[in-house]
């Protein structure tokens, strides 16, 4: 039949061929031209070229999980700005992020959000002993 489409084998795009298609959609090149050239899908394409402008890479994802909602450069800047409020850091980085994603960033980099005892609480007996010796 020869109006039917051949199907391409599942295979995984190496790194040489996801910068390739890199570079040919940033010259201007079209997502159909592109397929046919590198003999994949449109949809390959299009999923490849969508994670570079969204995520800044092109590396296949390594980690499971929930994908983070932040780059490493505005990782970066949550860590640096330890002395403000989470507000002002929400506001600065510019992705909408909860506290406990900025708790976690600055977990991770070993950085406590919340600042020691300057002296450990009393107790009542502790307070009636000082008390007696004032």
């Amino acid at each position: 039949m020869p109006g039917k489409r051949v199907r391409r084998h599942f295979s995984q795009l190496s790194e040489f061929d996801r910068g390739l298609i890199i570079g040919m959609k940033a010259a201007g090149w079209s997502t159909c031209r592109i397929a046919g050239l590198m003999d994949r899908s449109e949809c390959v394409v299009r999923n490849c070229w969508e994670q570079w402008t969204r995520e800044g890479t092109h590396a296949r994802k390594t980690e499971s999980g929930a994908t983070r909602k932040t780059l490493r450069r505005e990782d970066r800047r949550i860590v640096r700005q330890t002395t403000v409020t989470r507000s002002t850091i929400r506001a600065d980085v510019g992705v909408a992020i909860v506290p406990q994603t900025i708790s976690r960033h600055l977990a991770e980099a070993n950085l406590k959000s919340k600042s020691p005892f300057r002296a450990f609480p009393l107790t009542p007996e502790h307070w009636q002993l000082r008390l007696q010796w004032c």
